[in-house]
């Protein structure tokens, strides 16, 4: 008889002899894991990995055998990996990957190549290797297929070639990778992620600023700033805004180019990202003082 989540961690509990108070301590409260138990609800991988370490088992040990739950499952684990890239978590990261290398339900290429891109950030930001994580990413690309699955890991790891390029100072390697990832946002009409077009554009521009080709580097700012208004998004939405003043204060608009940046100051308060709208002020201040950027 297959099992279900809940009922694989209450029979565990119950022969481990640990009360719920006992199991729930420190992962989650009692009544959340009560519910689990019965299935009434479905944990977050980072609630089932700490049921998970409690009762000294693999977190893949709850694994349902039904499709639809080893589905749910694996949907949670890339929500978990996104919020843990977004947040620059990079330790989250790197315990997922280990727990789900090796996991059955991860061997399809598609997977193969998310965890592979994810295992590059690892590499890359927390043991600051940059040639492993160049390397890691070079082999995800050879494993690409014709799809449109593959093209969007393809998109996302040029656009982390690029930044780590961009990242050690090597600005025409980083400019050839961007420039290919945008290449390839302009010939797929269905992405499913329409933020990977915002993300490529912003960091095209950057480089583009960075070398100078200011005319450039503004062309796929406003490109971004459509995007933004077109999708009624507001991500990357400030940072096209900042970049745009970058580059009119680098051709002597001084006036217009401080313009931008306090709306991108502005936008940056509205968003909450209070860390992002201080960098900025520095640099309206700074500006101001030495008149370069």
């Amino acid at each position: 008889m297959n099992l279900t989540v809940g009922e694989k961690i209450k029979d565990l509990r119950k022969r481990l002899n640990i009360s719920q108070a006992g199991l729930a301590n420190g992962v989650c409260s009692q009544s959340e894991l009560s519910r689990i138990e019965r299935d009434q609800h479905q944990p977050s991988y980072m609630t089932l990995k700490g049921i998970a370490d409690k009762l000294g088992v693999n977190i893949t040990h709850f694994l349902s055998d039904t499709n639809s739950e080893r589905e749910d499952y694996m949907q949670e684990v890339w929500k978990q990996l996104d919020k843990a890239r977004r947040d620059r978590d990079y330790e989250t990261i790197e315990d997922i990957i280990k727990v789900e290398q090796n996991n059955p339900s991860f061997q399809s290429q598609q997977a193969r190549r998310n965890l592979m891109w994810h295992k590059s950030m690892v590499q890359y930001h927390l043991y600051n290797d940059f040639e492993l994580a160049m390397s890691t990413l070079k082999d995800c690309l050879s494993l690409s297929s014709f799809d449109r699955f593959s093209a969007e890991i393809n998109i996302q790891v040029l656009c982390s070639l690029g930044i780590m390029s961009r990242n050690e100072g090597l600005l025409y390697e980083a400019k050839s990778y961007h420039e290919q990832a945008y290449d390839l946002i302009n010939e797929i009409t269905n992405l499913n992620d329409k933020r990977i077009i915002a993300k490529v554009r912003y960091n095209l521009a950057k480089v583009y600023t960075d070398l100078n080709e200011i005319e450039k580097s503004l062309k796929v700012c406003h490109q971004g700033l459509s995007y933004c208004r077109e999708y009624e998004d507001l991500y990357t939405f400030a940072e096209f805004h900042y970049q745009i003043g970058r580059n009119l204060l680098k051709k002597g608009h001084v006036e217009l180019g401080i313009e931008y940046w306090k709306k991108a100051k502005f936008l940056f308060e509205l968003e909450g990202k209070e860390n992002l709208s201080n960098i900025i002020e520095h640099d309206i201040q700074s500006f101001q003082e030495h008149e370069s950027v």
